[in-house]
């Protein structure tokens, strides 16, 4: 009995240590998202006002213009969607030690009674101790609601999550009763500690449904932040090579804002900066994640493109 009870008392400690350790990973991720997006909208407003913005006040004095009209970027604000998005926490309930053990250990403390006393103690301590189905402490219940959730645990459960349910657990407190004499502490704590072994057993196999998971989303995470990485870097060059073309675009504006004046060379670099502006907003709009939270295969070619675009732009300057 005694090595039962340890080893369910240790299987719960080992669960415990286990959410800790997926309650930090999950945090970590969370925050290492947060960051990325943060990161990527701050690049993306940084293009916006340093380059877009400034180029565009200058771009619509120009009269008879024979270009496309510029496609329309809508400025990034705070609570645009942008890049990858953090998941929400789950909310991870680590129950005290003292909870864990109250289901094995208040029996130890039931004196060994015969007829309905006997029956009415292990009742009391587990109205007074023990948790419903539903993670409510069953003192809370009032009524029925109590009285069923206490047959039920006598019954290790309900029927709907694999216990024998209200029916069992009357069996088992009819037999209390009735045999009392010869139901010793013994054979009753040697029962819940495998109660609580099953318990702990399930959410043993829940956690490593969550750790499978987890470990899925730490790869998954671990591309979101190289794309992210790669994206916040393409904004940077876009936003530079903007700065970069603008003082000689304004000045040729400044000196004569009729296109239809301009000979090729003009237009051409008047062509380019539209060109770039067009690039910067397909980048600025593109997302990173789908609505499924995965890496979209298009944010990687519209990196690479505007990547190849700009070393074409530096090689031709």
């Amino acid at each position: 009995m005694d090595i039962d009870l340890f080893d369910a008392v240790r299987l719960a400690n080992t669960n415990r240590q286990r959410r800790k350790r997926l309650h930090e990973c999950e945090r970590e991720l969370d925050r290492r998202a947060a960051e990325d997006n943060a990161a990527l909208r701050k690049a993306g407003q940084t293009l916006y006002d340093e380059g877009l913005v400034p180029f565009r006040d200058v771009y619509q004095r120009l009269q008879h213009v024979e270009l496309v009209e510029l496609a329309v970027a809508e400025r990034p604000t705070v609570g645009d969607k942008a890049g990858t998005e953090p998941r929400q926490p789950r909310k991870i309930t680590v129950p005290p030690a003292v909870r864990v053990l109250a289901g094995g250990a208040f029996l130890f403390a039931v004196p060994l009674v015969v007829g309905h006393a006997a029956k009415a103690g292990p009742y009391r301590a587990v109205r007074t101790f023990a948790s419903a189905s539903t993670g409510r402490a069953i003192k809370t219940l009032h009524g029925a609601a109590a009285r069923n959730a206490t047959e039920a645990w006598f019954g290790r459960g309900p029927v709907g999550a694999g216990g024998g349910g209200r029916e069992a657990g009357r069996r088992l407190l009819d037999k209390i009763e009735t045999t009392s004499a010869s139901l010793t502490r013994e054979v009753i704590a040697k029962w819940q500690a495998q109660a609580l072994e099953d318990s702990q057993q399930k959410k043993a196999r829940d956690l490593e449904r969550r750790e499978a998971e987890t470990r899925m989303r730490q790869d998954e995470g671990s591309a979101l932040h190289e794309r992210s990485k790669d994206m916040q870097r393409v904004l940077q060059d876009l936003r530079s090579e903007l700065v970069r073309k603008l003082p000689s675009f304004t000045t040729l504006v400044e000196a004569c804002d009729d296109f239809a004046r301009y000979d090729s060379r003009q237009r051409a670099e008047v062509a380019a900066m539209v060109d770039l502006d067009g690039l910067a907003v397909r980048v600025m709009d593109c997302p990173i994640t789908d609505a499924d939270e995965r890496l979209t295969e298009e944010s990687g070619r519209v990196v690479a493109d505007a990547e190849a675009r700009l070393r074409a732009m530096e090689a031709e300057s």
